[in-house]
């Protein structure tokens, strides 16, 4: 029987056809959105392990394709990773964009204009959390040449916001509204580690209302007239076990804990890989040390400014200062210990978590005797967004603010209302 007899006894209802009916269900259609099935479930595993933990076959196993369909889409993970950051990017970029003012003018004064870019920018931080956890961790994986190309489109967001923040408040520099978006930036890096999810929008309402507070604060004062900084003119001297946890704290900050090795580590310290192991036993005891420093550094310091508080608003002014200065003492060792907890070990982690819990129960619990228009749930991440504020204005290299100043953003945060 000729190919076309055959068609025609399927069409009829046939043997031919009989047969193929029955094997129809069997076939399954490539989504049209294949792309972004892929690009989603990488930015999830990302997000959940670190970019240098996750490799094409975790990716291609959890969509439910083989590691080559992969390819049919992405060059390799690095275009995926740069794929997922620049739908991060991209989102943001429209969300500094609010609409323009309507033929009445109302609703488009400087100030109502910065705060719709501000509540843009939570709900994009809520709808996508996994996109900018991503973000905060593993942009530093990305080649150079990509990490250009990216640079190009977060230069146009940085003006977007400056231009919003000075329209808003013009007596605020340029530097000082640099400043004010690296204190976004980690407030929204807070919130994207979803310890508070599901979303609540009284939740996000509280987020924005803060973040637009910090932002139109008034200018924190200069350093008087003919005043010098103070000079250190003695370093105390440092054990060998402090050096290598400091430089690799600054490693895991850069690159996450699983994009870094101990050969690394021992040439940042001046020695040799191997010659790590005569300090530490292994790279997760290093992880640990920092973590367990960065705590024990954290507890003092609110444990000081409680002894010496007379009231919760003063203790809650205490605490903030206190925060900044330990965290600008130590700003990539405590930085890692936010980070990078997830790579710990089961009892390390259970452990060095509680410790972090208490100290903000202690300090959520100062602000709600401050603000009783809160709920707990809103003063605990109210206080860990400040306190991520100020973690990620210290990480600043140039144009950083003194940590007096910083802690002044952190307390505009947590309240809001309080005239400046």
């Amino acid at each position: 029987m000729t190919q076309s007899g055959h068609a025609g006894r399927a069409a009829r209802g046939g043997p031919a056809g009989a047969v193929e009916d029955r094997r129809a269900p069997e076939r399954t259609r490539r989504p049209k959105d294949r792309r972004a099935i892929i690009a989603r479930v990488a930015a999830e595993l990302f997000a959940e392990r670190g970019y240098a933990a996750t490799g094409v076959g975790d990716i291609a196993e959890r969509v439910g394709v083989s590691p080559g369909a992969i390819y049919r889409h992405f060059s390799g993970k690095e275009d995926l990773l740069r794929s997922v950051l620049q739908d991060a990017l991209d989102r943001f970029d429209q969300a500094a964009r609010p609409a323009p003012p309507g033929p009445d003018g109302m609703g488009g004064g400087p100030e109502e204009r910065l705060r719709e870019v501000v509540r843009c920018t939570v709900d994009v931080t809520l709808a996508h959390p996994t996109l900018v956890s991503t973000y905060v961790r593993d942009r530093a994986s990305l080649s150079k040449e990509a990490a250009g190309e990216l640079g190009a489109g977060e230069a146009v967001v940085a003006r977007l916001w400056e231009r919003a923040v000075h329209e808003a408040r013009p007596e605020v520099s340029r530097a000082d509204a640099r400043v004010r978006k690296r204190a976004v930036n980690g407030v929204l890096a807070l919130l994207a580690r979803g310890a508070h999810r599901p979303p609540d929008p009284r939740l996000a309402a509280r987020v924005t209302e803060s973040l637009w507070a910090l932002l139109v604060a008034p200018a924190a004062p200069g350093p008087a007239a003919g005043a010098r900084p103070r000079r250190r003119t003695w370093t105390p001297p440092r054990s060998r076990r402090e050096e290598i946890r400091d430089v690799a704290a600054t490693l895991f900050r850069q690159y996450g804990y699983h994009g870094v090795g101990i050969d690394q580590i021992g040439r940042a310290a001046g020695i040799s890989g191997p010659t790590v192991y005569g300090t530490y036993d292994s790279k997760v005891e290093i992880l640990v040390d920092a973590c367990d420093h960065a705590v024990a550094k954290l507890e003092i310091s609110v444990e000081r400014a409680l002894e010496e508080a007379g009231s919760a608003r003063e203790a809650l002014w205490l605490i903030s200062r206190s925060y900044a200065d330990t965290v600008f003492a130590d700003a990539d060792v405590i930085a890692v210990a936010a980070r990078e907890g997830d790579a710990l070990p089961a009892y390390d982690g259970t452990r060095i978590q509680r410790r972090l819990r208490d100290l903000r129960q202690v300090c959520s619990a100062v602000l709600l005797e401050v603000r009783p228009d809160l709920e707990e749930t809103e003063a605990r991440v109210l206080t860990a967004a400040a306190n991520a504020a100020v973690q990620e204005v210290a990480l600043l290299r140039r144009g950083r603010p003194t940590p007096t100043a910083a802690g002044a953003l952190s307390l505009r945060f947590l309240l809001p209302h309080d005239a400046p």
